[in-house]
């Protein structure tokens, strides 16, 4: 692993000439300050004022995640800029997934992007659990092997494939530099890549498919082959196998009949559906401490992009 290009909480940026030269230099000097005040200060003023002012300067980073990990990248990217400016990723997924994993484990992550929710609990179900990273793009793949190899940790099991319903090829279409998470197999814009694929069942080792506790799945639209890939295992999991799933019906080509075998298929294993309240607004960034547990889904003919959770539990 090459040494981290990124300086450690920097905010780096191209020096500029004349007064537009010096704004640019305050700006980037005073961002750090800013970032601090948002993620720290016991008070909320000012807070959301600051983000507005700064949170679409891009520079590069290296910082502390909320539980310690740390994590590299680029503000210019959605996911990035917020785990910059406040250590953490949708909240209340991620206060969910810290809080059910124990040690010994198991996490799957399915579209593990630059690997902040691997980091994350790898360190939740500690050296005697597993977790299995799964990413597509070769480009993301490799900053997810960067954080996994930063946070020293050794039982993440990184895989650059794509999961799918068979074995085979997949065309991958790139997310913009603003959002690469919305790299998907489902038609996109820009050029397609092709990356190998299998389906998740045969990806995951047994004794991964016995301690999994939590299946993350987030795959812009990809989400029924990916479960169809994952069905013949299901039947040997833990009782207690939770699934979080994005549901992206506007990227499916046929979604209604999309999301019925999603909830069919995982009705009939005997999970229920509920859902995280998941606003990206910076609001629920802000809040802090305050932490929203998932609620009975009542409707499942929406259209827009929902965190399902699919559990045998109550909540």
């Amino acid at each position: 692993m090459s040494a981290d290009p990124i300086a450690l909480d920097s905010a780096r940026s191209v020096p500029r000439a004349g007064a537009g030269g010096t704004r640019h230099a305050l700006g980037a000097a005073l961002t750090p300050l800013a970032r601090a005040w948002i993620r720290y200060a016991p008070w909320s003023i000012g807070k959301h004022w600051l983000w507005q002012k700064f949170h679409w300067r891009q520079h590069d980073f290296s910082c502390r995640m909320v539980g310690g990990a740390r994590m590299t990248g680029n503000t210019r990217d959605l996911i990035q800029r917020h785990l910059y400016y406040f250590g953490t990723w949708e909240p209340n997924i991620s206060r969910w997934i810290s809080t059910t994993l124990q040690p010994g484990d198991g996490f799957i992550d399915i579209g593990a992007n630059i690997g902040y929710y691997s980091v994350l609990a790898s360190a939740r179900v500690g050296d005697e659990g597993c977790v299995v990273a799964v990413e597509a793009a070769p480009w993301i793949h490799a900053l997810l092997e960067w954080h996994v190899a930063l946070n020293g940790r050794i039982n993440v099991r990184t895989l650059a494939l794509a999961a799918s319903a068979s074995a085979g090829t997949l065309k991958l279409y790139p997310g913009s530099a603003d959002n690469i998470g919305k790299t998907t197999t489902v038609k996109g814009d820009g050029e397609p890549v092709e990356v190998a694929a299998l389906p998740l069942a045969d990806m995951l080792l047994d004794e991964e498919i016995r301690r999994a506790r939590i299946i993350k799945i987030d795959v812009e639209g990809a989400e029924p082959d990916v479960l169809r890939g994952l069905v013949p295992v299901l039947g040997r999991m833990r009782d207690d196998l939770e699934i979080v799933m994005e549901v992206s019906p506007s990227l499916m080509s046929d979604p209604e009949r999309s999301r019925d075998e999603i909830f069919a298929t995982l009705s009939g294993f005997g999970f229920a559906a509920y859902v995280f309240d998941n606003d990206y607004g910076v609001e629920t960034y802000l809040q802090g401490g305050r932490a929203s547990r998932p609620v009975p889904l009542r409707d499942t003919a929406f259209s827009a992009q929902t965190d399902v959770l699919f559990s045998r539990a109550r909540y």
